[in-house]
């Protein structure tokens, strides 16, 4: 419990909303392209949606903790915390984590946009009309997230104090107490 560790772990759960949530998009703009989630059954989608694909990876390098990407950032505080407790052991299991995140989203991109199509499923077609939405409508928020995901990344130190800050009134409530019930 120490303000870094709090700090690191306040802006960790500010860039893990925002990517999570990206992701969780991405994956309704891959349904609504192909009508299916089955990665098996979602290969050449680079070719179908070069643009989702690089929306994908912002946010799957971002998880994986590449800078200057927002997740670097939260877990270079996290990971600086650990070293200053001597915590080795969650440091290491940490680091260890960021390689494996960074091979499972490697491996869906890989999967899902680079390799090569089997077949195009009848009702991919079908699925990227359907409902009436437009595809680059829910290419918005993907993209807003995404760049939002790089923003914070790139502008760190304000959103770091942000954490900081959060993290001081969480070792010392007193003020929030009193701001909430009153009195002295």
């Amino acid at each position: 419990y120490t303000p870094l560790a709090l700090a690191g772990t306040v802006f960790y759960l500010m860039h893990h909303i925002i990517v999570k949530t990206n992701l969780f998009l991405v994956g309704g703009a891959v349904h609504h392209l192909r009508g299916t989630y089955e990665l098996k059954k979602l290969s050449g989608l680079y070719r179908a949606a070069p643009g989702l694909a690089i929306l994908f990876l912002i946010p799957a390098l971002s998880l994986a903790g590449v800078p200057p990407l927002s997740g670097f950032w939260a877990k270079f505080a996290l990971v600086k915390a650990g070293l200053q407790a001597e915590e080795y052991l969650i440091v290491i299991t940490a680091l260890a984590v960021s390689l494996l995140t960074v091979f499972s989203m490697m491996k869906i991109w890989a999967a899902a946009f680079w390799q090569e199509p089997e077949a195009v499923q009848a009702g991919a077609q079908a699925a990227s009309t359907a409902g009436g939405r437009s595809y680059r409508g829910l290419l918005a928020p993907v993209a807003a997230l995404a760049v939002l995901t790089v923003a914070i990344g790139l502008l760190a130190e304000p959103v770091f104090a942000l954490a900081e800050r959060a993290a001081a009134q969480l070792l010392n409530p007193a003020e929030y107490i009193q701001s909430v019930l009153g009195g002295d």
